[in-house]
């Protein structure tokens, strides 16, 4: 003897529960597809801090692509010991952030999304003309290809940088800066 679980009625409720269901997933979809996006747009791509701003304290500053974008924006073209053929790197010179945060101090962490910390001083990187690049050949750098952030040098340009020490600054996906005195 079998069992019949499902009379006509109750099909009939599960499939205009099933509809109105479907209904509210596709009204509520452009939101749940959109609201991501926004988010992602405006997070943060760097943060530095530590003894930058105004003497005496300590601060942050949060930088998102667009605020990113707006700072004094340079390029250069080099070969790099991870890329087989020359590429155009853009981005923010090192003297033109530490500017622009008001960096106080000469003692840098730069901090990587895999938690990779590399400890070198400010006036180095500058002196190397160290470049903040978020852009590879035009386009921003993804995750998976040393971005957000890479901190580069022009090999090329500046033999003195063709050395280990400046090849470890060479940080990708760079994410903090943790300025000190």
């Amino acid at each position: 003897m079998s069992v019949d679980y499902w009379s006509a009625s109750s099909l009939l409720e599960f499939a205009m529960l099933s509809r109105r269901q479907v209904v509210r997933v596709l009204a509520a979809l452009p939101a749940v597809l959109l609201t991501p996006l926004h988010a992602t747009a405006a997070r943060a791509l760097l943060h530095v801090r530590g003894a930058i701003g105004d003497a005496g304290s300590e601060g942050q500053v949060s930088y998102d692509a667009a605020a990113f974008d707006a700072l004094p924006q340079t390029r250069f073209v080099t070969t790099t010991p991870w890329h087989d053929v020359p590429v155009e790197f853009s981005g923010v010179a090192a003297r033109d952030l530490f500017a622009a945060v008001g960096a106080r101090g000469e003692n840098l962490q730069l901090i990587a999304l895999n938690d990779y910390v590399v400890e070198a001083k400010a006036g180095d990187i500058v002196m190397g003309d160290g470049l903040f690049a978020t852009r590879q050949n035009g386009v921003p750098m993804p995750v998976s290809d040393k971005g957000p952030v890479f901190l580069v040098f022009p090999f090329d340009q500046r033999p003195d940088t063709q050395h280990q020490v400046y090849y470890s600054r060479a940080v990708w996906q760079l994410t903090e800066i943790v300025v000190a005195s």
